[in-house]
C-alpha cells in the first residue's frame, strides 16, 4: 500500500514538472516586451509588422483604422469588379437586341455656308465676329449638312446635348480686294492678320473661350486684284452639356463665297 501510494506521488511529481517546463517554454518563446509597459498600455502589430506598444486607446484605434480600411479597399475592388462584369453582360445582352448602330447614335452636326447680308456693314477693324448665318434645318437637306441626336441650332451657334469629347471643325474661304497698282489688299492696317476660330461659351459660366483658331498674314496678290485664303480648323474639346459653339473671323466682309464654307461637330 505504501508503495503504491508512493508510485502515485512520484507521477503526480513529474507531471507538475511537465506542465512548469511547457509554461516555462511558452514564456520564452514570446516576444520581448517592454519593462516599461504599463497597466493602460498595450502591444499590438504596426504597420509594418513589428511589435509597438503604446496607449491602448489609440493602438487599437490606429489598428482596427487599418484593418478596416483594407477590408474596406478590398470589398470597394470587389464591387467595381462584380460592376463591369454586369455591364459587359448587359452590353452584350442589349447588342443581340438592338441593331449595332442604335450605339452609333451620337450628338452630330454639320452646317453649311450661306450669305451674311445682316452683318456686311459691319466694322472690318473689330477685333472677332461671329458668324450668325448658316444654313440649318431643311436649309440642309439638299447639301451635305445635317444637325443629328440631341444637337440644336441656335443664333448661329450650336448647342451640345451631353458631356463629353468633341470632335469640332470648320472651314471658311475668305476673299479680299487688292490694289490694282501694287497688288497690296486694300485694308486700312495690312498688319492684322486674317484670323478664324471656333469659340465655346457656356450659360452658366458667363464667358466665351477660344478653343482653336488659325492665323493667315495678308500677302501681295499675284494678279494684283485679289486674294483668297482657305482657312480649315479642327480640334477635340472637352464639352459639357449645353455649351455653344460659334465661329468667328477678324472680317466678316472677306465672306463672299460660301459654298465650301461649313461648321461641325461630332461627339466621340
Amino acid at each position: 500500500m505504501d508503495k503504491k501510494l508512493k508510485n502515485i506521488s512520484m507521477f503526480v511529481l513529474l507531471l507538475v514538472v511537465v506542465c512548469l517546463m511547457a509554461v516555462l517554454a511558452l514564456v520564452w518563446s514570446m516576444p520581448d516586451i517592454p519593462k516599461t509597459v504599463k497597466t493602460s498600455e498595450l502591444c499590438l502589430p504596426s504597420e509594418i509588422g513589428l511589435l509597438k506598444c503604446g496607449s491602448t486607446v489609440d493602438l487599437l484605434h490606429d489598428y482596427l483604422e487599418r484593418e478596416i480600411a483594407t477590408k474596406y479597399d478590398e470589398v470597394k475592388r470587389q464591387n467595381q469588379k462584380k460592376q463591369e462584369n454586369h455591364l459587359k453582360e448587359v452590353s452584350a445582352r442589349l447588342m443581340n437586341i438592338y441593331d449595332k448602330s442604335f450605339w452609333e447614335m451620337k450628338p452630330a452636326a454639320k452646317l453649311t455656308g450661306k450669305e451674311q447680308p445682316d452683318l456686311r456693314k459691319t466694322d472690318s477693324n473689330a477685333d472677332m465676329v461671329p458668324i450668325r448665318e448658316w444654313r440649318n434645318g431643311r436649309e440642309l437637306y439638299d447639301t451635305k449638312g445635317f444637325i443629328r441626336y440631341g444637337i440644336r441650332y441656335r443664333n448661329g451657334r450650336l448647342v451640345v446635348p451631353v458631356d463629353g469629347t468633341y470632335f469640332i471643325y470648320s472651314n471658311i474661304d475668305f476673299f479680299e480686294s487688292c490694289n490694282p497698282s501694287s497688288g497690296l489688299p486694300d485694308i486700312k492696317d495690312i498688319n492684322k492678320p486674317i484670323k478664324h476660330g471656333i469659340f465655346k461659351f457656356n450659360i452658366l459660366e458667363g464667358e466665351e473661350n477660344e478653343l482653336v483658331s488659325n492665323v493667315q498674314p495678308h500677302t501681295i496678290s499675284t494678279n494684283r486684284y485679289y486674294n483668297s485664303y482657305s482657312s480649315y480648323v479642327s480640334s477635340l474639346a472637352e464639352l459639357k452639356a449645353g455649351d455653344e459653339l460659334s465661329v468667328k473671323v477678324s472680317n466678316i466682309t472677306y465672306i463672299r463665297y460660301t459654298r465650301d464654307n461649313y461648321f461641325g461637330v461630332n461627339l466621340i
